[in-house]
């Protein structure tokens, strides 16, 4: 089956944010590591706008996008793992979206990136940098606060790391994960195809959020980084 022939399963903005959010994360570390604060804080905003969005499209947007569609009961992801052992792909033909497995990890990494967002706006470097509302807690919350900050980070690289190696275990089982959420497009066999909303909606409100960020948080920062 061509490309074109295959249905859409990924929007403008999902495969957007997918891809923003992986280079974001990348530059935090970078950042952080490198006590670059005005950038971290910079990037830290924009993943603050674009998770914002991600959770908003997750209600509104694309069925693939849809928090309540593709968020499977445990037994379910209990059975699709079983069958998965066993190769069978009548019984799990390729899914239109995430499968009830990698739904779980979206929602997991989701929750990570929410904790790591929360805490930073508390947390300080105990030098000159802090979040934009440590002022609101004590010197000993935002320590407190910044230590959950670290220690979440490297929960979040963990998570990375089992993503990756689930992608290279789905690729060797001939399931291409990647070029689809390039493209997205994908053959999803009998599976109808899923409703796609335009991602355009999205970026909209993404454009939105940002600005808002930009203006109550944000502001100070990138305008001493111009």
């Amino acid at each position: 089956m061509t490309l074109n022939n295959q249905p859409a399963v990924w929007d403008s903005f999902i495969r957007g944010y997918h891809w923003l959010q992986a280079f974001t994360i990348g530059g935090l570390w970078y950042t952080g590591c490198e006590g670059l604060m005005d950038w971290h804080f910079s990037l830290a905003y924009l993943l603050l706008a674009l998770l914002s969005t991600r959770l908003i499209w997750g209600i509104i947007g694309s069925e693939t996008a849809q928090f309540h569609r593709f968020v499977r009961s445990p037994r379910a992801v209990i059975q699709y793992l079983a069958t998965s052992t066993r190769g069978n792909k009548q019984t799990n033909p390729p899914s239109a979206g995430h499968n009830p497995a990698g739904a779980y990890m979206v929602v997991a990494f989701m929750l990570l990136l929410i904790a790591q967002l929360a805490t930073g706006l508390f947390a300080n470097d105990d030098i000159i940098s802090e979040g934009p509302f440590a002022y609101l807690v004590s010197g000993e919350t935002s320590s407190f606060l910044t230590e959950i900050h670290a220690v979440n980070f490297n929960l979040i690289l963990g998570a990375i790391c089992i993503h990756l190696a689930a992608i290279m275990l789905y690729f060797l089982r001939k399931d291409n994960l990647v070029t689809p959420m390039l493209t997205g497009r994908k053959a999803i066999g009998t599976n109808s195809a899923p409703k796609m909303t335009n991602g355009l909606f999205a970026w909209g409100i993404f454009l939105i959020i940002g600005t808002i960020v930009y203006f109550t948080l944000g502001k100070e920062v990138v305008a001493y980084l111009l």
